[in-house]
């Protein structure tokens, strides 16, 4: 109904949510987001599932190499990758070089 997966599996809040989309009150579909030049651009998430103790390691790691966030190793990380395995126009479109 909402058009979005949930990661809830709480009836009552799901329940709620469905409602709220039949009266217009949330927004329906995919998530999108506009460009400084008036474009749309949707967004997709994508699951990345760890043990907390790896994670722990990883924030350690990211904050001695001195990035802001994890998406930004994230992104870092594949374009790196993607490069290296020749990948070289999508790599670069992940910013892996700053």
């Amino acid at each position: 109904m909402v058009g979005r997966p949930t990661g809830s599996t709480n009836a009552s809040y799901l329940i709620w949510r469905v409602r709220q989309a039949e009266k217009g009150k949330i927004p329906v579909g995919p998530r999108a987001a506009r460009t400084s030049d008036g474009e749309t651009v949707e967004f997709k998430v994508l699951p990345l599932r760890m043990e907390a103790e790896l994670v722990a390691k990883l924030d350690e790691a990211r904050e001695r190499l001195g990035l802001k966030s994890r998406m930004d190793l994230f992104r870092r990380a594949l374009g790196v990758y993607l490069e290296g395995a020749g990948e070289v126009e999508v790599g670069k479109m992940f910013g892996a070089e700053g």
